[in-house]
């Protein structure tokens, strides 16, 4: 029965995505991505919907290098940087590690050997010399990052949208099954579980003791990090589909429903909410003081973590689902419908640059 409810959620997600814009799958059921936007040093790095991993200047949107990735149809995590590599998953079912000059280091599997796992929509999390990811083969892995040799997997009982957080050693990701695992990070044996009414896509974001993850069964829930045990929850109106995001002692988490729940973070009450007026899929960022959040039409806005006042600082009047990435005062985002990269100063509420894939 779990199984086939989980598939039902699975089909409206994906009917739901594919059809309020371009969607997760475009013409000819072509996976588009929503990769957010990672930003290192001068640069920023972000996938496409064709599997191009793009390097641009932060500053003026000017294209450094791009790599096409073998295979790879789409990307949908952000890359991750660590040291001089850039990492990235694709939904061809394959990790890439390239250079900070956008040279392939290695892929993993290696493309002599079959394709395992299946399609990665999930990002990735790097510690201690490892990279970890769910896939839509139901595990979690663990692979070397000078390499991409597996170290070791771990099945759970359904698909893997999330990205996995790491803390102190532990793996922490929810999965189809409606499950949220807690895994060593060494050797990947289950630490706890636990279990909701819905599926999990967000990743966690931890907070003291506590790992905070919300989910498409309405709640958020806040989790004791070392047992699993649930220390509240919060229910919404729809889905807890992006991640929320820490600002001292409140939590800002967006919801489906239009709404950015401002919550305590200790207790789970309601501090207050800010209707945004359509669906958000796009994980916020802090910049600034500013909690800045854009909704799926693409009205960006700014909520003061003074005031939780809101200001909309654009109506880029596109698809935003990728996550919001921010460095200081400056905000970066990727479209899905026009596959284009925005730069915004969130505090002026003037755009920078733009630029649109080539």
């Amino acid at each position: 029965m779990r199984k086939l409810r989980n598939l039902f959620i699975l089909l409206v997600l994906i009917t739901t995505l594919a059809t309020t814009a371009s969607g997760c799958f475009g013409t000819g059921n072509r996976p588009l991505g929503w990769s957010g936007v990672t930003v290192s040093g001068t640069n920023l790095y972000f996938g496409t919907h064709n599997g191009t991993l793009f390097s641009l200047n932060r500053d003026t949107g000017t294209v450094q290098w791009q790599l096409s990735l073998s295979g790879a149809q789409g990307v949908y995590g952000a890359p991750l940087v660590s040291g001089d590599t850039i990492y990235v998953t694709t939904y061809g079912g394959r990790v890439f590690a390239v250079n900070i000059s956008g040279v392939l280091k290695w892929t993993s599997p290696t493309t002599q050997e079959s394709k395992s796992p299946d399609a990665i929509i999930s990002g990735l999390a790097y510690s201690d010399g490892k990279l970890f990811f769910g896939s839509t083969d139901n595990s979690v892995y663990a692979v070397n990052a000078e390499n991409g040799t597996q170290v070791w997997k771990f099945a759970t009982g359904d698909k893997i949208w999330a990205s996995p957080v790491v803390d102190n050693g532990i793996v922490y990701i929810g999965s189809f099954d409606n499950s949220f695992y807690a895994l060593s990070a060494e050797d990947g044996h289950q630490i706890w579980k636990f279990e909701a009414a819905g599926v999990f896509n967000a990743s966690a974001v931890i907070d003291g003791n506590s790992v905070i993850v919300g989910s498409l069964d309405r709640n958020i829930y806040a989790l004791d990090k070392n047992s699993g045990q649930e220390v509240w929850r919060f229910e919404g109106q729809k889905w807890f589909w992006a991640d929320a995001v820490i600002v001292g002692n409140n939590l800002y988490a967006p919801n489906t429903d239009g709404k950015v729940y401002v919550l305590n973070s200790a207790t789970g009450a309601q501090v207050a909410s800010v209707d945004l007026g359509s669906s958000i899929a796009s994980s916020p960022a802090l910049a600034s003081d500013q909690v800045v959040v854009s909704t799926e039409t693409g009205k960006v806005s700014a909520i003061a973590t003074a005031s939780n006042q809101v200001k909309q600082i654009s109506d880029l009047q596109t698809t935003i689902r990728a996550p919001i990435t921010s460095a200081g005062e400056i905000v970066y985002l990727h479209s899905q419908t026009n596959e284009t990269i925005y730069a915004l100063n969130a505090v002026a509420g003037t755009a920078l640059w733009q630029y649109r894939v080539q």
